[in-house]
């Protein structure tokens, strides 16, 4: 077994002799035989002088909604591609912009996936919320579908407008075949007021925000498809 540190370690013999070197066999301590104390003294109560880690960054999602539909349960099926954005709002990053052209990003906060994707996966669920679509998910588990939902993220941040600070959402959404048709498409975009210049209060701010978008979206899907559907049997 391995034993501990300790001053025997260093040779006590040699340090007392080495004591006893001055004149008339008086201790007197040289530097060479104080450094093995010192050393000792040292490694016995170590404390850290490393500054503290920084604490982790606040995390937020983008919540679903539901939504009241008097719509009766539809056979048509939907799927739901991943939202497209430039790199400007395609990370995890919470964007903001205090002057026209320029993106920046909050620290202390961000994300818990790519904000295009959130938005995406929350679409689904406020879809499935209406309980009128049966048949409604992602490409990758919806490969095959009637209509397929395409949206293009133009606006995912707050904006700094004089002392206003302004979450702003606008998207544009194709409703197509999944092929050359497109039944129908409109830009939909909300905005909602931030509390303060927080992360947490741009999330927040975004999150209601990009649940306006989600409403509209849902609603317009469902009467575009809809009368989509009814054309298409029509011609049959």
């Amino acid at each position: 077994m391995k034993k501990g540190f300790g001053i025997r370690d260093w040779g006590l013999g040699k340090i007392v002799r080495s004591c006893l070197a001055g004149r008339g066999g008086q201790l007197i301590p040289s530097p060479q035989s104080l450094a093995p104390l010192f050393l000792a003294a040292a490694l016995s109560g170590c404390v850290s002088v490393l500054p503290d880690a920084a604490p982790p960054p606040a995390r937020f999602t983008v919540s679903d909604i539901t939504v009241e539909t008097a719509a009766a349960p539809v056979t048509w099926t939907l799927g739901v591609e991943e939202p497209e954005a430039t790199l400007a709002y395609n990370s995890a990053k919470i964007a903001l912009s205090r002057a026209p052209g320029r993106i920046e990003y909050y620290a202390g906060g961000e994300w818990v996936d790519r904000a295009p994707r959130l938005f995406g996966v929350a679409l689904v669920r406020s879809f499935e919320n209406t309980g009128a679509i049966k048949g409604v998910g992602s490409r990758q588990t919806l490969p095959v579908s009637n209509f397929i939902l395409q949206t293009d993220i133009r606006r995912l941040g707050v904006v700094f407008d004089g002392g206003e600070k302004r979450a702003e959402v606008a998207a544009f959404v194709r409703l197509t075949n999944g092929r050359s048709v497109i039944h129908a498409a409109k830009l939909f975009s909300a905005t909602q007021i931030a509390a303060a210049d927080t992360p947490e209060a741009a999330a927040a701010a975004l999150d209601a925000a990009l649940s306006a978008v989600q409403r509209d979206i849902v609603a317009w899907t469902l009467e575009e498809a809809g009368r989509a559907n009814v054309a298409a049997l029509g011609k049959k």
